[in-house]
């Protein structure tokens, strides 16, 4: 196969429990991915500003943040956002992050591990009394729910937002809410068609189901062996885990070798 352009996602993906990645061994591939002209790109839920900041030494390197919202950055309306929370609100068990285009918003007496684990993840957070005042344009909405309630959650809240926001599952216990459209493979078609890459020259790594989209626009998608069954099913190939560099793997073995 001929490929031009190698995406993937971050957590659970690229990264491993730590949220690290091999840096000496990456900077050798991606070396060589350059000499051979084949593009590297983060698609991830991460903003596109953190994502700058963790691959600082790679500037021209592609980034799709907000799980596709920020190839472009495109904001939900200051209607949309409340009707969001609206949505949000008859569930008192969901820690809600309010994704701005620089900044993350959060409840001042959110559960204060919550409140870590958003300042642990993105890149500038700041708190604040009621969501429902923020005015900082809102790329997406990043919730925390018990695992056991996530499918459920998706159910629920996919008609009661329809139009307006779509639920993307990051796994159990997480979701993210986006706009209509804009998701992963709508980024990756877009900087496809920007660069005059064609869907048979891409190769997409995940393991979550917002990353399907991606998988079902490339033509090769990849699977990390620690994805749900249904993320597997939808691949043409799966690899490690996270934890075993299995991204890095499959690229030394199916491209670089």
């Amino acid at each position: 196969m001929t490929i031009k352009l190698i995406a993937t996602d971050m957590d659970g993906t690229f990264l491993n429990d730590h949220g690290d990645y091999d840096q000496e061994r990456f900077a050798n591939d991606y070396a060589a991915l350059q000499q051979r002209g084949i593009q590297f790109v983060i698609a991830s839920g991460h903003q596109a500003a953190e994502l700058a900041t963790t691959f600082s030494a790679y500037p021209e390197m592609w980034l799709i943040g907000g799980n596709g919202a920020e190839l472009k950055a495109a904001t939900f309306s200051p209607q949309a956002t409340q009707q969001v929370l609206a949505a949000l609100a008859p569930y008192p068990e969901l820690q809600v992050a309010l994704c701005g285009t620089q900044t993350v918003h959060v409840l001042a007496h959110a559960n204060p591990q919550f409140v870590a684990n958003m300042r642990d993840y993105y890149y500038q957070l700041e708190t604040c009394a009621d969501l429902t005042t923020v005015t900082d344009p809102v790329v997406k909405f990043d919730v925390i729910c018990p695992a056991a309630m996530t499918e459920q959650l998706v159910y629920e809240l996919t008609p009661k937002l329809a139009g307006i926001a779509v639920p993307a599952s990051g796994g159990q216990g997480s979701m993210d809410l986006i706009q209509p459209g804009m998701h992963k493979g709508r980024a990756l078609k877009q900087l496809g068609e920007q660069l005059g890459i064609l869907p048979d020259e891409m190769l997409v790594f995940g393991d979550g189901t917002n990353d399907l989209e991606m998988f079902h626009y490339a033509t090769h998608a990849v699977a990390m062996q620690n994805a749900p069954e249904n993320v597997q099913a939808n691949a043409t190939a799966v690899t490690g885990t996270n934890v075993d560099n299995g991204v890095l793997d499959y690229i030394e073995q199916h491209i670089l070798s």
